[in-house]
């Protein structure tokens, strides 16, 4: 873990402090209180949970996080922006000289940094008639929206549904 910045946490105890920058470190919030906090191992999973959230919405820590975001995008060397900076950049320079190859290789570049390149099939699992066993079909998002259409449509066109208001 790393020291705090002279005037960083400003307001905060050291343990909050230790806090928050194990927090920014780990992304999760229960390791972040067990480092700062020294909580025994055999304490209860869920105590640490709610200890840990109750930090979490402190609005001194959630400040300083905010702060170490911030400094962290300052500090930062490679960003999406640069790297579709430099996508666009590879892509125009293929153009201009007649690489078609090399332009749909930038393009697909930028697809998987904006992810772009989700599936275009589903695998959904469903189960049989009266809980049967589990049966397992590949459909296009297109068909899925149609089925759901379809019995939106026939709950709408029941017999005795007059569809108006009563």
């Amino acid at each position: 873990m790393t020291k705090p910045e002279k005037g960083a946490g400003k307001g905060l105890t050291p343990k909050q402090e230790a806090f928050a920058l194990a927090y920014f470190e780990t992304g999760n919030a229960a390791e972040a209180y067990r480092r700062a906090y020294d909580v025994a191992e055999n304490s209860r999973d869920s105590w640490v949970y709610v200890e840990a959230c109750q930090l979490l919405d402190h609005p001194k820590i959630t400040l300083r996080l905010q702060e170490l975001q911030e400094q962290a995008a300052k500090l930062s060397i490679f960003t999406r922006q640069k790297a579709l900076e430099e996508l666009e950049e590879a892509r125009a320079k293929a153009i201009s000289l007649d690489m078609p190859a090399a332009a749909v290789s930038a393009i697909n570049g930028k697809v998987k940094l904006f992810g772009l390149d989700a599936p275009t099939k589903i695998k959904a699992e469903v189960t049989g008639k009266d809980g049967g066993p589990i049966q397992s079909e590949e459909v296009t998002a297109r068909e899925r929206i149609a089925r759901r259409i379809a019995g939106i449509s026939a709950r709408t066109d029941a017999p005795g549904d007059t569809g108006g208001a009563e």
